[in-house]
């Protein structure tokens, strides 16, 4: 039972963190382009490494949760299209924020 729990607590850390990361991950983008868009300023690979930057940071703290290997795998793979999806959100509240909407 102990053991459900933590997986409870584990995967919504994990989908709760990504969003916040990919949200850092894009105000980074924009700071170090600024005043200019990123998209006139990086090449689509400083996209590509900014997107899964912060799916990397995120999956390093999966061996503090102690939960089976196998279910971390699973975890990591199913990741990777939230964390796409969280990045590109995130480039459309910052892109609006600072008056860059599409």
């Amino acid at each position: 039972m102990q053991y459900v729990g933590r997986i409870c607590v584990a995967i919504p850390a994990l989908f709760l963190t990504l969003p916040v990361a990919c949200l850092i991950s894009v105000a980074a983008l924009y700071g170090l382009a600024w005043p200019d868009r990123p998209d006139e300023v990086f090449s689509w690979t400083a996209f590509d490494v900014a997107e899964f930057v912060p799916w990397i940071l995120t999956l390093a703290l999966l061996p503090l949760a102690s939960i089976r290997p196998c279910l971390k795998i699973a975890l990591a793979v199913l990741s990777i299209p939230y964390s796409m999806l969280a990045f590109a959100a995130g480039e459309l509240f910052i892109g609006c924020a600072l008056g860059n909407c599409l």
